[in-house]
């Protein structure tokens, strides 16, 4: 149940009238605001937490607005032995708009006022929202208009699904598992399994984004706050803080005013046009004279997630009677079933390309069809280079084909 934030913060207030640190708990109270001249939207909702050095929440706070502007003040009790960071962020429409540096906070028995907490504006490239299902958080990203759901570091890729309200997301042949967005709530179901509803947490801040185009080469870097371009083969140079994000019907724009320059990136897949590496964004740079058009983000989240099912090996139809599999992992590891055994390994990407290392496995024996087909299929992944993937595959499951030097083909499909 969300409280109004002034009659939360009058309890919470009052509860800090007895002695600090007799309950082992501390009063931390401030007020969350922003520069902007942009008004929150009813549906808002402020989330403020208290992470301890190892990430963990120890305390949160969140509450709808209710029609009120910043600043927003709010108060939250926190253990009084432990350091850890302050961080806020507020959620409208189901997404996390508005997010705060984090402040860190030591530990102590004394009430304290962090102050203003200032926000600028989010817009989350890959995994953005997180969420909290009672003891449970799971993080949630987008990649054109299907969803990709992270739960106890496991990925798995989601695709639209009728709902009678809100937007749902279903896990391909598996309808128990589901992400079924409901404004700033959501449900979030594994494997026929029903989690508590879940809240708006702090979004995690976002992963280093790279881009890059060619002829003239350029590329571009954001991260930490910052906008770093490089124009016509380094020879022109541009780093500055990065300006608020301007949303354009699906797309992140960022003006640079003083330099001229506008930056688009928008989440669709993305063919690099000298090396054909897939990417899960493709992104435009106009400057006053010319566009510029290229592709960025990690071709990891083409391909991590849920388990590949073999199709194909070097043009013959895997048997149905045979179970060949691929997983990408996180750490570029890789593991799956070979047809008889299982197998894990790594991959490396590379900017052209990619590669498998050496592979281990379990020794069983198998019927001969299964061994002919195993044998086939790993000495065919270690001569692959490249990768591809359909656009259109993605949203009934995806098709991956991984190619050799000499053209032959691993197709395989989720």
């Amino acid at each position: 149940m969300y409280l109004p934030v002034f009659l939360l913060s009058l309890i919470l207030l009052a509860a800090s009238g007895m002695a600090q640190g007799d309950d082992g708990m501390r009063t931390l109270t401030g007020e969350l605001f922003y520069l902007q001249r942009i008004a929150l939207t009813p549906d808002s909702v402020a989330v403020v937490e208290f992470r301890d050095e190892q990430g963990r929440v120890r305390a949160d706070s969140r509450f709808p607005t209710e029609g009120r502007q910043i600043p927003l003040p709010f108060a939250l009790r926190v253990p009084i032995d432990t350091s850890g960071q302050l961080r806020g962020a507020i959620w409208s429409h189901g997404r996390p708009t508005w997010l705060s540096d984090p402040l860190a906070v030591a530990a102590g028995t004394e009430p304290r006022d962090v102050g203003e907490m200032r926000l600028h504006q989010f817009k989350p490239i890959g995994f953005g929202s997180r969420m909290v299902c009672g003891e449970t958080e799971v993080e949630i990203g987008f990649i054109d208009d299907h969803a990709r759901l992270r739960v106890d570091g496991e990925t798995i890729d989601l695709h639209p699904a009728v709902a009678a309200s809100g937007a749902r997301f279903e896990a391909k042949g598996d309808p128990g598992t589901f992400f079924w967005s409901k404004g700033n709530t959501a449900l979030v179901g594994l494997q026929g399994e029903l989690l508590p509803e879940c809240v708006p947490a702090v979004p995690a801040e976002p992963d280093p984004f790279s881009a890059s185009g060619n002829e003239p080469g350029w590329t571009l870097q954001l991260n930490g706050g910052q906008i770093r371009l490089s124009l016509d083969y380094g020879t022109r140079e541009i780093e500055t803080a990065l300006p608020p994000p301007q949303q354009d019907n699906g797309a992140t724009r960022y003006v640079l005013p003083d330099a001229g320059i506008t930056v688009t990136v928008r989440e669709q897949l993305c063919r690099d046009d000298m090396t054909g590496m897939p990417h899960p964004a493709s992104v435009v740079v106009e400057t006053d004279e010319r566009r510029l058009q290229g592709c960025g983000g990690d071709p990891r989240d083409l391909i991590e997630g849920a388990e590949w099912t073999v199709k194909t090996i070097g043009g013959e139809a895997v048997p149905d009677e045979v179970t060949v599999t691929l997983q990408f992992l996180e750490n570029d590891r890789v593991a799956g079933s070979s047809g008889c055994n299982r197998f894990m390994g790594g991959y490396e990407l590379t900017g052209e390309g990619i590669a498998f290392g050496t592979l281990a496995g379990t020794m069983m024996a198998c019927p001969e069809p299964q061994m002919e087909v195993e044998q086939q299929f790993l000495e065919l992944l270690q001569q692959v280079a490249r990768f591809e993937i359909d656009a259109g595959g993605i949203d009934a499951g995806g098709r991956l084909a991984l190619e050799a030097n000499t053209g032959q083909q691993i197709t395989a499909e989720r």
